[in-house]
């Protein structure tokens, strides 16, 4: 029994090494283990110490590029500021065209030109070379105070050059604020009558309607008001009218008028709205029975659209008088309609429709300005009948012609800035009133035919 006690203490004590060996061993591997992994953690924390250190680095460097660029822009917009170019806008066209007129026998590019081809006449305004085939330039500026400042030029086709000599100053004119709603306007402004703008770019037809080209003014030269409240815009000025300067040789001139319009915004439409516009007082006259060079003038007229869709409705309806502006020297009068519709088949491609009617029979006929008087005009079909080639005589000088028209054609939008522009245009008199000049005979009507091409920006 001690024996085997003894034996079995040997034993144990002989293993009890082993033990110890194999406990240190593990705890040496943890050892190593845990100092790996410590190694990979140091190796981490470093990395990321270097990707804070590059992201510092990159975001300073970032922020100098900004302040850089923040200097520069600041620089940039003092120097606008300083130069007046803060609130400046810039546009322009340029839309030549073609024409073929039937009864002038006329075929031929119209561009910028003067009295149908004579380099050295005034401008003639006909039907068929009125503001088509023109290029203007705009420059609008509203300053920080609100005041706003226009200055349009056209060569040869603006409201100027019809009015005043040959001045390529179509609009001139500022805007002055009282306060919100209402302003101060003074200047060269061009006319307000009508549904019809003026310039291709702004129209359907290349041609305008015969209300447009002879029973309304071209441009006001005075101060008045305009105010805005709601859907509500009125403005009024006192003016002169067709004349930067009132003055008629040694008898001087003093005759201003009265003008106004009102608009309506129409809402629940895409856009439309209708229009009240009138004049009273004195306008030129070229009767030499006046001669101050003006005469007494009453005017008005309403007009509206519609857009609604593919479809737009436009409409005007105009009446006048003026004294002594008829043929026999009496009061002119005349009253007119004209009415068109568009559809735009595609967004691009839009088709227009267009009817005028213009009643000017009575005296002899006779429009605003007195241009009829003791004449007839065979190129647009004014004034009374003519009795043979040389109009020697007429055959009644109480009796002037009424004038109709319509105009068919369409727009294709080539580009955003392009657009190009076909229309064929009929052209009637209730008398023989238009020239032929293939054979020197009078005829009640006219054709004509018309492409322009319309670039603006």
């Amino acid at each position: 029994m001690n024996k085997f006690k003894l034996t079995v203490l040997a034993a144990s004590l002989g293993l009890a090494p082993l033990a110890h060996a194999d406990t240190n061993a593990d705890i040496l591997n943890e050892l190593q283990a845990l100092k790996a992994k410590v190694q990979q953690l140091e190796a981490q924390v470093k990395a990321q110490q270097t990707q804070i250190t590059d992201n510092q680095k990159a975001t300073d460097e970032a922020s100098k590029v900004a302040n850089h660029a923040d200097v520069q822009v600041s620089g940039i917009k003092e120097q606008t500021e300083s130069s007046g170019f803060k609130g400046l806008t810039v546009k322009g066209m340029i839309a030549p065209a073609y024409v073929y007129n039937q009864d002038q026998q006329s075929s031929s590019f119209v561009f910028l030109n003067r009295s149908n081809g004579d380099p050295a006449g005034s401008t003639i305004y006909n039907y068929d070379n009125s503001y088509f085939g023109s290029a203007f330039i705009q420059f609008k500026k509203e300053t920080a105070g609100g005041v706003g400042w226009n200055l349009t030029l056209a060569p040869d086709r603006g409201a100027g050059v019809n009015m005043n000599g040959n001045s390529i100053v179509h609009e001139a004119s500022v805007s002055i604020p009282l306060n919100n709603d209402t302003k101060i306007i003074a200047g060269q402004i061009p006319d307000w009558e009508g549904y019809e703008y003026t310039w291709d770019n702004q129209t359907n037809p290349i041609t305008h309607n015969l209300l447009f080209d002879f029973a309304e003014l071209t441009a006001y030269t005075g101060v008045g008001l305009d105010q805005t409240v709601g859907n509500w815009e009125w403005k009024a000025m006192l003016a002169n009218i067709n004349s930067a300067r009132y003055y008629n040789k040694s008898t001087g001139g003093r005759a201003p008028a009265a003008v106004f319009r009102a608009d309506y915004s129409i809402p629940g439409y895409d856009s439309a709205g209708i229009g009240f516009w009138g004049l009273v007082g004195k306008v030129p006259n070229t009767n030499p029975a006046y001669t101050t060079g003006t005469s007494s003038t009453v005017m008005a007229e309403v007009d509206g659209y519609l857009n609604q869709g593919n479809w737009g409705y436009y409409g005007q309806v105009s009446v006048g008088q003026q004294s002594g502006a008829a043929y026999n020297g009496d009061t002119a009068k005349w009253y007119g309609l004209s009415g068109m519709l568009t559809y735009n088949f595609t967004p691009r491609f839009l088709g227009f429709a267009r009817m005028d009617y213009l009643n000017n029979s009575k005296n002899g006929g006779g429009l605003v300005g007195g241009y009829l008087v003791g004449a007839t005009d065979g190129y647009n079909g004014f004034g009374p009948q003519c009795t043979d080639s040389t109009c020697s005589s007429v055959v009644d000088p109480n009796k002037g012609a009424n004038r109709y028209a319509l105009s068919l054609g369409w727009n294709y939008l080539l580009t955003e800035s392009t657009t190009l522009k076909m229309e064929y245009r009929y052209d009637r008199s209730s008398l023989a009133t238009f020239y032929n000049v293939s054979d020197g005979s009078y005829k009640k009507d006219n054709n004509l035919l018309a492409a322009s091409v319309v670039v603006s920006f």
